[in-house]
Formats: structure tokens, C-alpha cells, sequence
């Protein structure tokens, strides 16, 4: 009996051992190389500086009067204020899109849309005038050129706290269509923007209010119509991305979100924008606690949400298509040594025939003649 408990002490701990040897077995000559890692786990597009940059970033030295007007003064840094060079990198992804991406996101579309006009739309509709006057009807010229001519958007992918792993895995309108890969929004994107009375230039490139706290609306107002205008235009099979290991006590659903204050309440059931289905991924960090899950917390709320609503629907966590994106962007962590371990041995074999991993055969041998050792003494 002893010499039985022995073995099993010696195969735990063998197995303990191969199993964290898993870590060691990259091919060596890699470790000269280390690739950071992305940060997927970030979100943008609100036109918020608090939202948008950290303190120690935002920081302005003024200098002169002139700069007290307009830090920018010609070059493109970081303010609280409105984006440096708002125009010239709104018109030039305006162009990028028109000549470059249009053909690949959106289909019936017509004729390319005028940049110019355009900007000039959306710039008649905030300069000289007070961002916390803002309301959504602020910006419908300007959605109504934008989105002229674009019908049935099939493919649509939405996101709530899972910003960058949402177009990582959209491919930026490759596999899948973001809100974020449509013109009007794609213009806009991570800028900040925000009107100035009785001021020469019409915007405030100083500082934008955090919060508009008498008209909440003000700080809807662009991502609200937008958020509404691509949700009455797509159609088929959609998919929801959230973020099921939130650490800002935030659930996994709120209901003020943008998916549920703009797009779920706008989705169609009959006519041409007929929505069929709606697909929940529930994402899980890695070496990140597991705060929800499909049909637990606010995923049940959903659940009702979108039943009451008559879509049909349906709830996954972590999908095989976004775990390699997760510990792409957290490859250290203990749920992804494995994974990448199997990769990359099933990689060598692809490309040299043999796998070049530091591989721990003698502890396989170790165990199976300590079996047959502690077989004899038994006997």
C-alpha cells in the first residue's frame, strides 16, 4: 500500500511537472524576440476628454495668448479641448474611406458622398454654438448626407466594453460591420469636438466639458443618432460582443448603454431592415475573474429584453473565433500557456517537418519506470 501512495505522489507531481514544462517548450531562438502584446481590452468614441486620455496626457503648457485661443497653433497634440487638426483628419478619412474602404463595408451604395460638403454639414451644425446646447436633432443633416443611399447593412457586429476585440475581430468591416465602419462615424471616431461662442475659431481646442449636467443629452447626442441610425439599417443575423469580466462594477448589460438606449429598441422585425437574430458573445478576460455568464446577472435581463422585443436569440460565451484574439492580447496568461504551446508545435510542424520545442519526454519515461519499480517492491 505504501509503496502505491508512493507512485501516486511521484505521478502528480510528474504530471504536475509536464504540465507546467508546457510554458518551456517554445523554441528558444524566440526567446530573443519579444512582441508586446495588444491592448485589446480599451474602448473609444466618445467625444469626451475624460473618456478619452489620461490626466498626465492632457496637460497644455500656455504660453502666450494666442495659445490660450488655440494650443494647437498649427500642430497636431493632445488637449482637453477639440481635436487638434479636427478638419484636415476628418476629411482625410473621409477620403480614405470613400476611395479605399467603401467598396469593401457597405453594400448599395450609391455615388462617392462630397468630403467637403459633408464636413461643412456637420461643422454648420457645432461651431460657434455651446456644447451643452447639443441634442440629437443637432446632428441629422449631417447622418442624412452620410447615410444617403446606404440601405440593408447586413453583416452588423455591436459592442458594449469590448471596443478594441469587437473590430479586431470585424476586421474593420472585412468580416464584420461596426457602427464605427460606416462613413459619418468613422469621420469621427476618437475625436473630440466642442463649440465656442463669441471665439474667432468657433471651437474650443482648450477644454470640453466633461458632462453637460443640466442636458445629458449634450453628450448623447452624436453617438446616440448614430448608435440609432446604423441600428434601423441593418438586418439578418446580428452579434452582440460583451464583456463578461468587467472589473469596474459595471454589469455585463446596463441599461444605459447605448446598445440598450439607440440600437436594441430600434432593431426591425418586418420590412426590408428585418432583423432574425441576435447573437449574445459573452467575453471572459484571461487571468480576469468570471463576473457573468450567459443566463446569469443582467444576461437574463437581456435575455427578456430582447424576448418581450419577439427576436429569436441566442447566448455564447467565449466563442473558439475569440480566444485566440484574447490571449493574443494577453499571451502570458495561464489559460492561454497551452494553447499557444499546441500552436506553435503544430506550427513548426508546418514549416520545418519537426517541432523545435524544448520538449520533456524523459519525465514520461521517469514515470513509467517508477510504476514498474514500485509494481516489484510490492510484490
Amino acid at each position: 500500500m505504501f509503496y502505491h501512495q508512493l507512485y501516486l505522489v511521484l505521478l502528480l507531481v510528474l504530471i504536475t511537472i509536464n504540465i507546467n514544462s508546457l510554458a518551456l517548450t517554445i523554441d528558444p531562438k524566440s526567446n530573443t524576440v519579444h512582441l508586446e502584446a495588444p491592448n485589446l481590452s480599451g474602448q473609444y468614441h466618445n467625444n469626451r476628454p475624460s473618456l478619452l486620455f489620461s490626466s498626465n496626457v492632457n496637460k497644455i503648457e500656455l504660453i502666450s495668448k494666442a495659445d490660450v485661443i488655440n494650443p494647437c497653433n498649427g500642430t497636431f497634440i493632445k488637449t482637453n479641448g477639440t481635436t487638434c487638426g479636427l478638419k484636415e483628419i476628418m476629411l482625410g478619412r473621409c477620403y480614405q474611406y470613400q476611395y479605399i474602404q467603401r467598396g469593401l463595408y457597405l453594400s448599395n451604395t450609391t455615388a462617392v458622398k462630397n468630403c467637403t460638403e459633408l464636413y461643412e454639414l456637420f461643422e454648420s451644425e457645432v461651431r460657434f454654438k455651446p456644447y451643452c446646447n447639443m441634442n440629437m436633432s443637432t446632428y441629422e443633416k449631417y447622418f442624412q448626407r452620410a447615410l444617403e443611399g446606404v440601405h440593408v447593412i447586413n453583416r452588423a457586429i455591436f459592442w458594449s466594453g469590448t471596443y478594441a476585440i469587437t473590430h479586431t475581430y470585424s476586421a474593420h468591416g472585412h468580416n464584420y460591420i461596426t457602427l464605427e465602419d460606416t462613413l459619418a462615424a468613422n469621420m469621427l471616431d476618437g475625436l473630440m469636438w466642442c463649440g465656442k461662442e463669441n471665439d474667432p475659431q468657433g471651437f474650443d481646442y482648450v477644454s470640453c466639458p466633461n458632462n453637460c449636467q443640466d442636458n445629458r443629452w449634450a453628450d448623447l447626442a452624436f453617438w446616440g443618432l448614430a448608435s440609432k441610425t446604423f441600428a434601423e439599417r441593418v438586418a439578418g443575423e446580428i452579434y452582440v460582443v460583451l464583456n463578461g469580466s468587467r472589473t469596474d462594477g459595471r454589469p455585463s448589460y446596463r441599461n444605459g448603454s447605448y446598445f440598450a438606449e439607440f440600437e436594441l429598441p430600434n432593431f426591425q422585425r418586418t420590412g426590408p431592415y428585418r432583423v432574425t437574430k441576435i447573437n449574445i458573445l459573452v467575453l471572459h478576460t484571461p487571468d480576469l475573474p468570471v463576473v457573468e455568464r450567459c443566463g446569469e446577472k443582467s444576461i437574463i435581463h437581456l435575455e427578456h429584453l430582447i424576448r418581450d422585443a419577439q427576436f429569436e436569440y441566442i447566448c455564447i460565451d467565449d466563442p473558439d473565433e475569440l480566444l485566440l484574439i484574447m490571449c493574443g492580447d494577453s499571451w502570458g496568461a495561464r489559460e492561454c500557456e497551452v494553447a499557444r504551446t499546441a500552436l506553435r508545435r503544430a506550427w513548426d510542424f508546418k514549416v520545418f517537418g519537426k517541432s523545435n520545442a524544448n520538449y520533456y519526454p524523459l519525465s514520461l519515461l521517469l514515470l513509467f519506470f517508477t510504476g514498474i519499480f514500485c509494481q516489484m517492491l510490492s510484490n
